[in-house]
């Protein structure tokens, strides 16, 4: 079943369904309308699979990773990052970034297949129940482009009709205007869907009320809307409520790659399809990298230190991400499980033959014995006496000194994303599927939406959660008080549950917190962030496009 909706979002894709280069400058970006097969039942069942494109070039990709990792509070630039501009807010973050172009593109295209598919519903060769799912389906996902698409570039171009003729010319509409339609799209989604958990990756009711709730919190904490509030709050708990999720006992199991696929995992709302089969890893921009690549982008460079050979299991080292001292220290490891099932701090000779006394300066080392150990606290004298001559320890002073990164090829690596069931070592793509919305964040949410008008149910949700994140018998040292419940505590339990998750970026512009918190704990980034980086700016290909340059500009503060 997975691959069903791979194999036609690719097929679709591949035909030119949607091949624009500058979005603004071409002329009927879906080719559908024209050819008569997409007046045919499979034609429709097609342009709607292809809807589903656009996810895939977003999830489980390197540049929105770094998009909506990089740059906070939680992760800093690794040793071969290729987006610095993104993470350190540089003077040359600009409208010439191509990174942002291509995601510009991409969700535009994406936008143009949902209102092209929207076109041809409702259908008469489809039946009622048909027609009422697949625009559910697809008033969805043109919900989750336009969201990604204000977020990140704000007041930019909100199109509802599918492109046709040329256009040369483009219009601002408000952030509100993005939200009138999200909110409209999503509420048709939860009218015409199927309440049930997604088994096929498809959008069911299930995944379009924890969206919403999603949306609802995004506007309330913008707008400081009480409804808005205490609607996040409803459709959090109808969602927790349904009891087709469960949260995991066992963190890490959660990553296991017996649990990768979202339809068969618990916890799992919304995910986005992957497959191990490369022939079906035809995403519409090859450039943006083979299927789910997220595996790659956090593992430091472990394959040229002592004892150490790349593997399948310790996987491919791009380098791409770093831990930052803030993230590291938000978890109390003691009691906290999701700690160990965050990061990697352990590595094991797995050189081929390595016998004691052949790895220069750790003569005890051999295949199988520790490697190296990394410590986010100050490594003990007996610590340090205890590594000599047998493994490579790397404790804080070393990786951090006075907060600073020191080592941007060797740090804790986040671990979440990691694929050992890989055919080769260095084999790009995982077969994981992406996990967009997980149960945890509906606990997250209905606590942080709860938080003011019902401290005490707020406080039972993140409670909850925290229980069955905790350590075996260390349950009750997870509980927190009322007192202890403000936003700052939320962004740290959003931290601690979901870094990796492709949320922060969104969590701190939406709560006002970007900068504040890029300025204390991103020290690559605190000298140069500032108001203007609430937006991206906008891809300079498009306003060279335009002929109407004089009304539709740079965002603020970009050149």
């Amino acid at each position: 079943m997975k691959s069903k909706i791979i194999a036609l979002c690719m097929a679709v894709s591949l035909a030119g369904l949607t091949s624009c280069e500058d979005y603004l400058t071409e002329s009927n970006k879906s080719g559908l309308t024209a050819d008569p097969f997409f007046a045919t039942e499979l034609g429709i069942t097609a342009a709607v699979n292809a809807s589903y494109s656009g996810t895939r070039l977003w999830y489980g990709k390197e540049f929105p990773m770094a998009f909506t990792e990089t740059g906070t509070d939680l992760f800093l630039r690794g040793g071969d990052n290729k987006a610095n501009q993104i993470s350190d807010y540089t003077v040359d973050l600009n409208g010439a970034q191509t990174n942002l172009k291509d995601s510009w593109g991409h969700l535009y295209k994406a936008l143009n297949t949902c209102n092209t598919a929207l076109k041809m519903l409702p259908s008469p060769v489809l039946s009622e129940a048909l027609n009422k799912q697949y625009a559910g389906e697809v008033r969805f996902l043109r919900a989750h482009y336009l969201w990604l698409i204000t977020e990140t570039w704000g007041n930019v171009v909100l199109l509802t009709e599918p492109t046709i003729g040329e256009v040369t010319t483009a219009k601002r509409s408000s952030v509100e205007d993005f939200y009138k339609v999200i909110f409209d799209d999503l509420n048709v989604a939860i009218a015409n869907l199927a309440a049930q958990k997604s088994s096929t990756g498809r959008i069911t009711q299930d995944v379009a009320k924890a969206f919403k709730a999603r949306m609802c919190l995004t506007r309330a904490s913008a707008t400081n809307n009480a409804a808005l509030y205490a609607e996040a709050a409803t459709l959090a708990k109808e969602v927790i409520a349904t009891g087709r999720y469960t949260l995991f006992s066992d963190f890490k199991l959660l990553w296991d790659m017996k649990n990768s696929e979202g339809g068969a995992n618990s916890e799992v709302v919304y995910y986005v399809n992957y497959t191990n089969d490369d022939t079906m890893n035809g995403d519409f921009d090859p450039a943006a990298g083979k299927g789910n690549n997220s595996h790659l982008h956090y593992i430091m460079v472990y394959d040229k230190q002592p004892g150490m050979e790349r593997s399948v299991l310790y996987g491919r080292p791009y380098q791409r991400y770093v831990p930052t001292l803030r993230l590291l220290d938000l978890f109390n490891e003691k009691i906290d499980q999701r700690y160990d099932g965050t990061f990697q701090t352990v590595w094991k000779a797995n050189m081929a033959n390595l016998k004691a006394g052949t790895v220069t300066g750790y003569a005890k080392m051999a295949l199988g014995d520790t490697s190296m150990l990394f410590l986010k606290s100050v490594a003990t004298p007996a610590q340090i006496a205890n590594a000599a001559n047998k493994y490579k320890l790397y404790d804080r002073n070393t990786m951090y000194k006075d907060g600073v990164l020191q080592t941007r090829s060797q740090f804790i690596q986040m671990s979440k994303h990691m694929d050992p069931t890989r055919l080769t070592a260095n084999q790009e793509w995982s077969s994981r599927d992406g996990f967009v919305i997980r149960i945890a964040e509906m606990y997250l949410i209905a606590s942080e939406a709860l938080m003011s008008t019902a401290p005490t149910e707020a406080l039972k949700y993140i409670n909850d959660l925290r229980k069955k994140r905790a350590i075996p018998g260390k349950e009750t040292d997870m509980e927190v008080a009322a007192k202890d419940l403000n936003i700052d505590f939320i962004l740290d339990e959003r931290g601690r549950e979901l870094a990796g998750e492709m949320l922060r970026w969104f969590d701190l512009k939406r709560t006002g917190k970007l900068v504040s918190y890029v300025q204390k704990y991103n020290m690559d980034a605190k000298a140069n962030i500032k108001e203007t980086h609430m937006l991206r700016p906008i891809p300079q290909v498009e306003l060279d496009a335009i002929t109407n340059k004089e009304e539709f500009k740079q965002n603020p503060g970009y050149n």
